[in-house]
């Protein structure tokens, strides 16, 4: 009997691909009956596709259809069903591949008169590429889990696979209630991706100093591609901080996750699209940036899952796998007295990049009595550098103009006599093309793109331009000598590393470099630098803290700075990253409501919010103090604010220690105009909570597996005297009203 389509099932997830072309139609979780494939999007290429570098130019690479089938049989793939009673195996094997093309020799008006979509009349040109694509369906497993293989037999190079690659999906009956989580710098979501990733962007521009910063005023939204799908790119390292999907719809409690056991060494990277509404549903692919010119390429393991609930689900799977392939790092740059610090105090303001000094060497220890009336016991110092800040990198050597060598190490050691600490900034991959004294390091060390030229970025100013250096080369060697310096010779104890996990992993072309031919280890890179960092420090020695978010590279770090200031904020979930590795530390910007230069005015009303979403997940504030430009202190009110919400951070940390944040998991009931979050200590539970919008009012209740419970609380201005709340014991709960206040910290035992 003839069968057009093929079916495998776990009984739990079931399966079904075409069979003459193996694409995937019908993707269900059997316990609901709800295949998630809704629409079969004829503008993409179910399971996997391409992105081929041909001397013709890019090329997409997928596998045949039924009319590249029915051009040359010989493209036809050979399907195979194991069915088990209660597993089963999928295999495809495709002889041969094509690259997109528009068939020749069809008018655009016949086609549109006889009422076809263009779409169905392409066919590809047939090269010599084969692949394998295996879809397993363990027993008793809500995951199912895919691999692949390629193998090119040309003269080209095969640049990113797309696998797997799924579109048209949504869960229920509509795709309006759809949410989809993604870990763009910690963690971020999107309410109905369908919509909002085909929408327009809203974007202002923002101008401070020689700086042009463009704000998104709405949700992230996707890039039209060649495909006309609307597509975010999260590359791996980069804006991805960690390597999962999740896209749940909250009114079915159901939800679809993607993720691949990747290592983490090489790069990757996640794409997630939409065509819009007007062809709804949402497509998630994981990236794979192959870099394969003849040969054979496997993939790691790929999952998809069903799951009930929300993204927490997918957390919890994500970090069970990540902790048992990745053995515990047994020295990390945490330093007792950072995981009891509430935050820094960052100055920009020794030399800006137009060559501005607003302070000197000579200054530090009186900036440091300034951060220290706030409750901050910590520094951050740059454009301390000569040439200084995005303008002197990589001169890391004392600036004249500010003074010599020996002030910057008596200042310095006066800020530690009165207990402080000092970071220095460096950037990790930046160098100035136009120092002559830079040119050979240039010559040798910087980013090759595949043409051969500099992989350059600019910031700031128009006429500064900065050669991205490989970190698998000698510019690592430059890093760790300049902290070396920093910390072994100036007496610094922490450092910062900008951009490390914020700016995109690249592709480098230079064979001289240690990566040799292959071009995607930019994470081993980092990975390394961070590793040879710790091999010089004893456990309570530097603390270090970079840009962006990587859940590798992050095990290592004392903080990871995720700045949700910079970005789309409407859709900000740092919780996610948060929940996902609950005992790394975050670091987010806060900024002042008045005055606000640095930032745009969207940003500086939503002051409060920022600084109370970061105290009640836990994170590492960062506070900047640019004298005109951006200073708590020409904004009284939230002065005060910000030092009693350090304060009382600090008293938490110090009486009840770090924590693990749980987030809201375990919190059976709570007003929801409020931010609340839970944290498990030792011998008992932990409760932050916070009001942007004045006083609390109602009550929390939180499970409890204890007959009896004690509450005390720590209220915001004061935090010394801790008061006892009263509570009930019920149902496996533990019930109480909140405190009369803005900001508390809640003990249960």
């Amino acid at each position: 009997m003839y069968q057009s389509r093929l079916h495998a099932t776990n009984g739990i997830i079931s399966i079904a691909v075409d069979a003459l072309s193996g694409e995937v139609l019908e993707f269900v979780r059997e316990s609901t009956w709800d295949n998630v494939t809704k629409n079969h999007v004829r503008n993409t290429w179910s399971l996997f596709d391409a992105v081929v570098h041909t001397e013709a130019g890019d090329k997409r690479l997928h596998a045949p259809r039924y009319l590249d089938v029915r051009a040359n049989e010989a493209l036809t793939p050979v399907i195979t069903i194991d069915q088990q009673e209660k597993c089963a195996t999928v295999t495809i094997d495709f002889p041969g591949l094509v690259l997109h093309s528009t068939k020749d020799g069809i008018a655009a008006a016949k086609v549109g008169a006889a009422g076809i979509d263009p779409v169905d009349i392409k066919v590809g040109i047939p090269v010599d590429m084969s692949a394998r694509v295996v879809i397993e369906l363990p027993e008793g497993d809500c995951r199912s889990k895919w691999r692949m293989s390629l193998t090119n037999n040309t003269d080209w190079e095969v640049d990113t696979v797309a696998f797997p690659a799924i579109d048209g999906m949504w869960l229920g009956d509509s795709w309006e209630d759809d949410v989809l989580v993604y870990p763009r710098f910690a963690g971020w979501q999107i309410v109905n991706p369908t919509q909002k990733l085909a929408a327009d962007a809203q974007r202002i521009v923002w101008k401070w100093q020689e700086y042009q910063y463009t704000y998104h005023l709405n949700e992230a939204t996707g890039a039209k591609d060649d495909r006309g799908a609307y597509v975010m790119h999260l590359p791996y390292s980069g804006a991805a901080s960690m390597m999962w999907m999740d896209l749940y719809d909250p009114n079915e409690k159901t939800g679809l996750y993607i993720t691949c056991r990747t290592s983490g060494d090489h790069m990757m990277g996640l794409r997630a699209e939409s065509f819009g509404e007007t062809n709804p549903g949402t497509g998630m692919a994981i990236l794979h940036e192959t870099c394969l010119e003849k040969g054979t390429w496997e993939s790691e393991e790929c999952v998809f899952a069903f799951h009930e609930g929300d993204w927490h689900w997918a957390a919890d799977e994500y970090r069970t796998w990540f902790e048992s392939v990745h053995e515990p790092i047994p020295q990390t740059h945490r330093p007792k007295w950072f995981m009891e610090s509430a935050g820094l105090m960052a100055h920009y303001d020794f030399q800006y990049q137009g060559g501005g000094i607003v302070h000197k060497y000579k200054d530090i220890p009186h900036i440091y009595d300034l951060a220290k009336e706030l409750g901050f016991n910590h520094l951050l110092l740059s454009g301390w550098n000569r040439d200084g800040f995005d303008y002197g990198f990589p001169h890391y050597e004392t600036n004249p103009n500010l003074g010599t060598e020996q002030e910057l190490k008596d200042a310095l050691a006066e800020v530690k006599a009165k207990g402080g600490h000092v970071a220095f900034y460096i950037n990790s991959r930046l160098c100035n093309t136009g120092f002559e004294d830079e040119q050979e390091n240039l010559e040798k060390f910087a980013i090759q793109n595949r043409d051969g030229s500099r992989f350059q970025e600019k910031y700031g100013a128009a006429d500064v331009t900065f050669a991205s250096m490989c970190i698998n080369s000698n510019w690592r060697k430059q890093l760790l000598d300049t902290v070396n310096y920093l910390t072994h010779e100036i007496g610094a104890d922490s450092m910062y590393l900008d951009q490390l996990a914020m700016a995109s992993s690249v592709k480098c072309y230079n064979p001289e470099h240690e990566h040799g031919h292959t071009r995607n280890n930019w994470n081993e890179g980092y990975t390394k630098l961070i590793g040879e960092m710790i091999a010089d420090y004893d456990p309570e020695g530097m603390a270090l803290i970079y840009e962006g978010n990587n859940d590798v590279f992050g095990r290592g770090a004392s903080a990871q700075l995720m700045t949700t200031l910079g970005g789309p904020f409407i859709g900000a979930v740092p919780e996610v990253y948060r929940y996902t590795f609950p005992d790394q530390v975050l670091t987010d910007m806060m900024n002042p409501r008045r005055n606000s230069a640095m930032r745009p005015e969207h940003v500086a009303r939503k002051s409060t919010m920022f600084l109370y979403r970061a105290f009640v997940c836990g994170m590492y504030f960062w506070c900047y103090d640019l004298e005109w430009d951006n200073t708590w202190r020409r904004d009284p009110e939230q002065y005060e604010r910000l030092k009693k919400t350090v304060a009382l951070r600090v008293k938490w940390l110090k009486t009840y220690g770090f924590g693990t944040f749980r987030d809201n998991v375990g919190i059976v009931r709570a007003p929801a105009d409020f931010m609340i979050k839970r944290y498990e200590i030792e011998n008992g539970t932990l409760i932050a909570a916070a009001s942007d919008k004045g006083n609390f009012s109602g009550e929390v209740s939180v499970v409890w597996d204890k007959p009896e419970a004690k509450i005390e609380a720590r209220l915001y201005g004061d935090e010394e005297n801790a008061v006892e709340l009263p509570c009930t014991v019920e149902n496996g709960a533990v019930t109480f009203q909140l405190p009369e206040t803005e900001l508390a910290v809640i003990v249960i035992r």
